[in-house]
């Protein structure tokens, strides 16, 4: 017994042995030799095109070049590279980040089926090869590349069908066996994915009542929850908002009232984080761009609602929820100080919504400008998954790439872990 506990310490450890290999292979041998023929200059026409994604271009085009002669040194030899995009991802004119997506073919007889460059197929291509090229300006017409980075494993770019993909990045996978469906005037819902439907005792107008504009085929997103253990829906949005809600998959419905101070409700977001904590978040009285808002709790099941407090701000809400009957977010979009670009507007508290304070969700360099909105959190634990999305115009990658943050400190602080793809786009 002790020989083969030995054997699989040993083998254990030649794993890990390897493993820490591989990451000092990456890190000091993969990218010591992509960034060691630089810095690079070139200079331009002054009649030329001196765009940042131009002056990209300039640099990549000479650097390939280095790979497609004969004197390369370790690297081995490229038949073709060609580029698919670039794209300024940070910057002014004088110092700027750009980065490249590209694809090359190696030499045949050069490669095995994983290189450095990335996966290699049959005929020896590496796609969707994404570099970050750091620039600055050094003279009149003179640039200067100081540093390559290579991004390109660090996108998670799996297909948006694998559940797992979605769970992992923060992505909220719908659950089709409990989903409700309008049909002839009349909100009815299911637990058995269609089988079978229950009529909801509401007239579908008042789910729809306040500061709401948009289409009456789908109800508002996040004011209901349904599933087998309780099925709930935010009625009204005036004065009057109820909760309409079933704990036995609607054979009985209850109505609670909750005490609104708005004459006009714009969002309404109902979560239930335990059998008895719940919390409603109302915004209301919208201005322009800014609206007051209101957190209610309950902590019997839904029968009362008390109004516990409210985030201070009257920017405009774009999404929020609790994790716990202490834990919660609530994001305002994006926030501009003095020339910057936009950062996430993002509030926690750890209270039950009585305190909320600003989050500092910092944005990497090369994506600053992109990624701006923070939607609400997801969590196992102490440990936390937030996306941030690129806001209503963004247009990066297609525009619904995200960026991924992580928190090991129940969101407290949040670091940059890599980007996600849920339409599956980065690689087309």
């Amino acid at each position: 017994m002790l020989s083969k506990k030995r054997t699989v310490t040993a083998v254990i450890l030649l794993l890990l042995i390897l493993a820490a290999a591989s990451v000092i292979y990456y890190y000091f041998y993969y990218e010591e030799n992509l960034n060691k023929p630089l810095p690079m200059t070139v200079t331009v026409d002054a009649e030329d095109n001196q765009e940042p994604e131009d002056i990209a271009y300039s640099f990549w085009f000479d650097y390939m070049n280095q790979y497609q002669g004969d004197d390369v040194g370790s690297w081995k030899r490229l038949t073709d590279a060609r580029y698919n995009d670039f794209q300024l991802l940070a910057g002014e004119e004088q110092e700027f980040a750009v980065e490249a997506t590209f694809w090359v073919q190696l030499e045949k007889g050069n490669w095995s089926t994983h290189h450095s460059w990335g996966d290699v197929q049959e005929d020896g291509t590496v796609e969707n090869i994404q570099w970050t090229f750091r620039i600055k300006q050094t003279g009149e017409n003179e640039y200067t590349l100081l540093r390559i980075d290579d991004i390109s494993h660090a996108v998670g770019d799996l297909p948006p069908v694998e559940d797992t993909y979605q769970k992992e990045a923060g992505i909220e996978v719908p659950d089709e066996n409990n989903r409700y469906r309008i049909r002839n005037g009349t909100l009815e819902v299911t637990y058995d994915n269609g089988a079978n439907w229950t009529e909801v005792p509401v007239e579908v107008d008042e789910l729809f009542e306040g500061d709401y504009n948009g289409p009456q085929d789908e109800l508002i997103e996040d004011s209901y929850v349904i599933t087998p253990e309780r099925t709930a829906f935010v009625v009204g949005g005036h004065q009057s908002v109820k909760v309409l809600q079933s704990t036995d998959q609607g054979e009985t419905w209850e109505s609670s009232s909750v005490p609104s101070r708005f004459q006009a409700v714009r969002m309404r977001i109902l979560d239930f984080v335990s059998e008895s904590d719940g919390f409603l978040i109302l915004t209301g009285g919208r201005t322009m761009s800014w609206e007051g808002n209101r957190i209610f709790k309950t902590d019997d099941g839904g029968a009362t609602w008390e109004e516990v407090g409210s985030v201070p701000t009257e920017r405009q809400v774009t999404s929020a929820g609790f994790i716990d009957d202490a834990l919660g977010f609530v994001s305002f979009g994006s926030i501009t100080r003095n020339d910057n670009p936009p950062v996430p507007d993002l509030y926690r508290t750890a209270d039950g919504g009585e305190s909320w304070t600003q989050v500092d969700v910092s944005i990497p360099a090369e994506y600053e400008g992109i990624f701006r909105v923070a939607e609400t959190p997801t969590f196992d634990g102490s440990q936390g998954t937030l996306l941030v999305n690129q806001g209503p115009n963004g247009d990066y990658q297609g525009g619904n790439v995200k960026a991924r943050f992580v928190s090991v400190d129940d969101g407290e602080t949040w670091s940059f872990a890599n980007l996600v793809d849920p339409d599956d786009v980065i690689e087309r």
